[in-house]
């Protein structure tokens, strides 16, 4: 059923794409794994991870848009009376009809991930439909390695990385400041309660330091009221970024906090370094990154997490990199034992 789908979607997007003259383009992410946490006797195993399908066009010098299908590979999945219960690669649980999906045969999930248009008029650009998030867009384009993991803030389900609903951005010179009102559930669930989600983001410099020598710096916010029991609660997220690009190399920094308000307050944060540096040998990389996660800042419990995730890139030809990594996680709780994975990541550009 899902290969019946996914080659339709393909060849609906090209046959689309053949009419109006649209670009396609295709984004694919596998690795080979092994988990080393066991003394290094679990066996390596080859992974889809991801697999994007983008049609964008321009039909007129004001407006474009942009469609972007995203396939990639189920975690686990639960069969009830029903329902079907999925737990997708990136940890987000969501809900099906049982009869789209065979228990014998359930591999991998597709979404529509975005389905927007941009509208560019004297006063802005306002982008409409199923759309990438304005919290973290900024850091994610200085870490550039999204084939390796999520951003920090996705990761820690901080944002999700797209969502439904309307924004507005403008460039100010070296000002960037954008605004977005959307469900707040994300790109893969329905909306399902009354309230919306609202996001600011304000950067100074230069945003895309994958492509552009400079700095930038900035601060991203977001407000989400939910109900709870008889009252009205909020959860906001605060993110304050830095970065610079110069000389070979590219350094980014940030810090987020969520605070989920309730009868306790719980406060949540992330430490992010990330730096990458091109080496002499033509089509190498060297990048690290290093994550601290605290779930909970006013807890005296050990339960801080620290993630380090270093390796090198390689560029052999255009539209594939190769990406030999370490990825190793440890605990501040002494009981629980870090968590080493060895891996060679694909990233393969059509």
């Amino acid at each position: 059923m899902t290969k019946r789908i996914l080659l339709s979607v393909v060849f609906s997007s090209m046959a689309a794409g053949g009419l109006l003259a649209a670009d396609i383009s295709s984004l694919i992410y596998f690795d080979y794994t092994h988990d080393a946490t066991q003394g290094g006797t679990s066996d390596g195993a080859f992974n889809f991870v991801r697999s994007y399908l983008t049609v964008t066009d321009k039909p007129a010098d004001n407006l474009a848009y942009r469609v972007q299908f995203d396939a990639g590979q189920l975690k686990s999945y639960t069969l009830a009376s029903g329902s079907t219960t999925l737990t997708d690669s990136d940890g987000d649980v969501v809900d099906v009809n049982t009869y789209s999906l065979s228990s014998s045969n359930a591999g991998f999930y597709l979404y529509v991930k975005n389905a927007c248009v941009d509208w560019s008029t004297d006063w802005g650009t306002w982008t409409f439909g199923v759309q990438p998030t304005n919290l973290n867009y900024t850091q994610d384009a200085t870490f550039c390695n999204r084939f390796l993991d999520l951003p920090l803030m996705d990761a820690h389900d901080f944002v999700c990385s797209a969502d439904l609903g309307m924004r507005w951005g403008r460039d100010f010179g070296l000002v960037k400041a954008s605004a977005m009102i959307a469900n707040g559930g994300g790109y893969k669930k329905a909306e399902n309660d009354r309230f919306k989600k609202y996001s600011v983001n304000l950067s100074v410099g230069e945003q895309a330091l994958n492509k552009k020598d400079g700095w930038n710096a900035g601060v991203a916010y977001s407000l989400e009221p939910f109900q709870a029991a008889d009252d009205v609660e909020n959860k906001t997220v605060l993110g304050l970024f830095g970065g610079w690009a110069g000389m070979g190399a590219r350094l980014g920094l940030e810090y987020d906090t969520k605070t989920t308000t309730g009868a306790t307050d719980v406060v949540q944060s992330i430490l992010g370094v990330t730096v990458n540096y091109k080496l002499p040998v033509a089509g190498l990389e060297a990048f690290t990154r290093l994550d601290r996660y605290d779930p909970d800042t006013d807890s005296d419990d050990e339960n801080n997490e620290t993630t380090i995730l270093a390796g090198v890139k390689l560029s052999p030809v255009k539209g594939l990199v190769i990406a030999p990594n370490l990825r190793l996680t440890s605990f501040e709780d002494s009981d629980r034992d870090a968590v080493t994975y060895y891996r060679v990541n694909f990233e393969f550009k059509i």
